[in-house]
């Protein structure tokens, strides 16, 4: 139990002690991503592990407090189910969100809602949510970083749909 405690302590505590702010105030980056995704409870029954790329944009409006705007492309694979998905159809979504991130050195924590588009399994537009925590790791002289973050996403179409999803992403400093 002491050596967990001191892993977390090595891997999210001492990097946020020790690295500054990565973004500067009133400051645009962009990201591109991709995404691995995990479905949740009854979407599980219908679908499995799926994928995806995305796009994000983020203004720096205050010294850790950031706005973000964002897109992409989802895809996860069908299961045939007799009942729920007899012809074993993927579920594609393609969302609109947009959301606050706030910074703890360079680590993150942020929230965003907005709008999907499903298709192929049951076809319809609605709300969307996720939650997320993330950290970012420079990768040169220029401040731009690697983006590794999680996320729990609800697609609220015919019903809510969970999904758990890693994304990583290349993310430039705009200015």
């Amino acid at each position: 139990m002491e050596r967990k405690k001191l892993l977390l302590l090595i891997l999210f505590v001492i990097p946020m002690m020790t690295i500054g702010q990565i973004n500067s105030k009133k400051t645009w980056n962009l990201s591109v991503g991709s995404d691995l995704i995990y479905p949740e409870n009854n979407f599980r029954t219908t679908h499995g592990w799926g994928y995806g790329f995305s796009l994000k944009a983020e203004y720096l409006f205050q010294k850790h407090t950031s706005f973000t705007i964002g897109t992409g492309w989802y895809h996860l694979a069908g299961k045939r189910n007799d009942i729920f998905n007899p012809d074993g159809d993927p579920a594609i979504g393609f969302p609109i969100k947009a959301g606050l991130r706030y910074y703890l050195g360079s680590f993150y924590i942020g929230g965003e809602g907005g709008w999907i588009q499903q298709s192929r399994f049951r076809t319809g537009n609605g709300f969307i949510y996720a939650f997320s925590i993330g950290d970012e790791l420079i990768t040169g002289k220029n401040r731009n970083s690697l983006d590794l973050s999680i996320r729990h996403e609800v697609w609220n179409t015919d019903k809510p749909r969970g999904l758990v999803a890693l994304r990583l992403a290349y993310e430039f400093r705009l200015k």
